[in-house]
């Protein structure tokens, strides 16, 4: 079975029969009248991925595609909690529908059996869902009421590996990476939310590989175990060019791995710094100067040896960690994931997260049967794409001939139309990917 064919039998196995349990568990269907739990799902979650701001006739429109004939008010008596747990179990069950594309075909990413991202996205519910999913207050993403979406995503073979919802409160930490099973030759790629010495010493005793920024206060010595005054090593060194060189991290653990400094563009050292005087202002202080100090640098801590990486390559990858940051982003911004119309009620908000945070999952397996092995592939032309067969593989949900055509000529669409063009001056994520040589730091 090739992938298009088995995207096909994914799609119809998670929107398919289990549904019906899923739907009496819930209590989201009590009596089998007009809906089934797949004629229900399917008509929720389609219509939050073609409208993300659907009215109640726009899940009409989609139940009548689906050969359900309803009222607009039948549509407004299903908006209910036991309508909200059943989305919610729903995600589980397509979660457990995992599917992967082949290795994408760029060989600095094939050198390691996964390049594993992981990061968080916050986004505000309801105030009624406070106990549940208490936020960190304020006005932002962080209010009353807030919930945290967990993502780790391998860059290689385009796998959702863990989507988990808890509470905006929570913080990054590593409570859940301590549990996940380590990949034996993948690289893992964290923000300094996940920064921890013994995790990096677990992952390297298991024979995998991380990349991080360094921590500032961590304690830094030299090869020997001697304490190394970093900044001042750092402003020592002459030449422009990298300070790549052996350390041990921790005045205790003393983790035994590889540094990587470069001085940044007085551009950006002035952006971080500007970025440190607002944040220290919003907390009645100054920023230190040693903290200023360390905004000429980008400093990376990793235990990829020099003959695996070069400093270049190890640079390249850690900076496609933001690829996941762009996942999000298309999530909110195109899927409107945060987004809801005013007059929906809060029960209606928190249907429709649940509904499109199941049509994500959705786009994305039809992203990695499409576009995934092209390295000049554009996820945000291809979800524009896609949003425009909605309605198109609707139809096509019961057959699963006629679905594996529909997507066909949805990929061959999608092969013309969802491309990055080359850029000369500031080569692109994927062109630096395939050529590491072309990053110039100074640029």
């Amino acid at each position: 079975m090739g992938i298009i064919g088995e995207l096909a039998w994914t799609l119809q196995s998670a929107l398919g029969s289990a549904l019906e349990e899923i739907g009496r568990r819930s209590r989201a269907i009590r009596r089998r009248r007009k809906f089934t739990g797949p004629t229900l799902l399917r008509t929720i979650v389609l219509t939050a991925w073609k409208s993300p701001g659907a009215t109640t006739d726009d899940f009409v429109a989609t139940a009548a595609r689906l050969g359900v004939t309803v009222s607009p008010q039948a549509i407004e008596k299903r908006f209910t909690e036991p309508l909200i747990a059943f989305l919610r179990m729903a995600l589980e069950h397509v979660l457990g529908h995992a599917l992967a594309a082949p290795p994408a075909a760029i060989p600095l990413l094939r050198r390691f059996t996964a390049v594993e991202l992981a990061d968080s996205s916050t986004v505000t519910v309801p105030e009624r869902y406070a106990e549940e999913f208490p936020g960190c207050g304020g006005t932002s993403d962080g209010g009353k009421a807030a919930v945290k979406i967990q993502l780790r995503w391998d860059l290689l073979g385009g796998r959702l590996k863990r989507l988990v919802v808890e509470p905006g409160r929570r913080g990054d930490g590593r409570n859940e990476e301590a549990e996940a099973p380590v990949t034996r030759g993948a690289l893992y790629l964290r923000d300094l939310g996940y920064f921890g010495l013994a995790w990096f010493r677990e992952l390297a005793a298991a024979g995998a590989y991380w990349i991080s920024r360094l921590q500032q206060r961590t304690v830094v010595l030299d090869r020997d175990g001697e304490p190394l005054e970093l900044l001042r090593t750092l402003r020592g060194h002459e030449g422009g060019g990298p300070v790549d060189m052996p350390i041990l991290l921790g005045k205790a653990e003393r983790l035994a791995c590889r540094l990587i400094a470069l001085r940044v563009p007085q551009e950006m050292a002035a952006r971080r710094r500007q970025k440190a005087y607002e944040k220290a202002e919003k907390q009645g202080r100054m920023p230190s100067r040693d903290h200023l100090a360390w905004c000429e640098w980008t400093i990376l801590v990793t235990n990829c040896p020099g003959g695996l990486l070069t400093w270049k390559e190890a640079v390249v990858l850690y900076r496609s960690r933001w690829q996941v940051e762009l996942m999000f982003k298309l999530w909110k911004s195109h899927n409107r994931l945060a987004a809801y119309r005013a007059t929906w009620t809060a029960t209606e908000r928190m249907a429709m997260f649940w509904a499109k945070l199941i049509a994500v999952v959705l786009q994305h397996w039809i992203l990695l049967a499409s576009v995934w092995t092209d390295p000049r592939r554009s996820l945000w032309k291809a979800a524009r794409v896609i949003g425009d067969w909605v309605l198109t593989l609707t139809g096509a949900l019961g057959d699963l001939d006629q679905l594996v055509r529909t997507l066909e000529r949805l990929v061959a669409t999608l092969a013309a139309a969802a491309r990055q063009k080359l850029q000369k001056k500031r080569p692109s994520s994927f062109q630096l990917l395939l050529n590491p040589k072309l990053l110039n730091w100074n640029s």
